[in-house]
């Protein structure tokens, strides 16, 4: 028993997919710093209370996307893939992943209520929308990331949606500085393009219109370099009360691991050291306003 348990657990935590909570928990963590930044606001109560809010909106994500696509999932993966594989593996039914997104998402809203009684009454809205942004973005009938518009979702949940609550909790300030939306929605976009990049010949299969399916990969690899070297330059430009040299040291550092994945032949290695790239960029920005005089 106590192994079947054992065992259990691995399968849930493969469903979970930990490595990819970073792309709920740093542009959450970008806007608390942001709001640290501007108003030199921070308090550890709506810090913890974001990290939860995250944890709860990762698990529906992962869940929820698993069992929308488990028809279409081959099981193939990579670390960077868009699925778990538990269930064309066999390790979980469709019928469990259902069950866990519907209670990821009652929890995700209970919380949401919770922290608007606690003074933040619009966070209700974030969830809302965050339920909303997945919905259109994997349940028919809208199912837009196989109709060519997963991208422009993961840029408005990445890019607006998360640093938006992060900088709300913290500064009581609906919208985040749009010179945070801006390179932060960019880096969303991107995201999708690399985490599509592995998985082309199941989605081409799936007709599922993800960009490297509707463009081809070189030019989707040209389009994510591009996009990622854009939202360094914005974050040079635009980011305010930073020093210029901290400045380009954000701009420039990302630089080194995105010129490496664009010379890999392998669409692995390419797209993980692109999204490393991404993920440095964003890193070294938090880094900047945390400690920026």
């Amino acid at each position: 028993m106590l192994s079947r348990a054992v065992t259990q657990g691995k399968h849930w935590v493969q469903a979970s997919r930990p490595l990819a909570h970073v792309n709920i928990a740093v542009p959450l963590i970008l806007g608390q710093a942001a709001a640290w930044h501007v108003a030199r606001t921070f308090t550890l109560f709506w810090f913890v209370a974001a990290v939860l809010w995250g944890i709860l909106d990762h698990l529906f994500v992962v869940y929820a996307n698993d069992y929308a696509d488990h028809e279409a999932d081959t099981g193939n993966r990579t670390l960077i893939s868009g699925g778990s594989g538990v269930i064309p593996e066999g390790k979980l039914t469709p019928s469990h992943l259902r069950r866990a997104a519907q209670v990821s998402a009652l929890l995700l809203m209970a919380w949401s209520g919770l922290l608007a009684l606690l003074g933040r009454p619009w966070v209700p809205i974030y969830g809302i929308i965050a339920l909303a942004l997945l919905w259109l973005y994997s349940f028919p009938p809208a199912r837009l990331s196989y109709r060519g518009a997963g991208e422009a979702l993961q840029g408005l949940g990445i890019g607006v949606g998360l640093p938006s609550l992060g900088y709300y909790l913290q500064a009581e300030v609906v919208v985040a500085p749009m010179w945070i939306i801006l390179p932060a929605t960019v880096l969303g976009v991107c995201g999708n393009i690399l985490t599509a990049l592995p998985d082309v010949e199941d989605d081409r299969h799936a007709d599922k219109r993800t960009w490297p399916v509707r463009f081809g990969v070189p030019q989707a690899r040209r389009a994510a370099s591009a996009g990622i070297a854009f939202a360094a330059f914005g974050i040079f430009l635009w980011t305010p009360a930073v020093s210029v040299g901290t400045r380009a040291v954000v701009g420039i550092v990302p630089l080194v691991p995105l010129l490496i994945g664009a010379r890999a032949q392998d669409l692995f290695r390419a797209a993980w050291w692109a999204s490393g790239a991404l993920n440095v960029l964003i890193v070294l920005w938090i880094v900047a306003l945390g400690f920026s005089a």
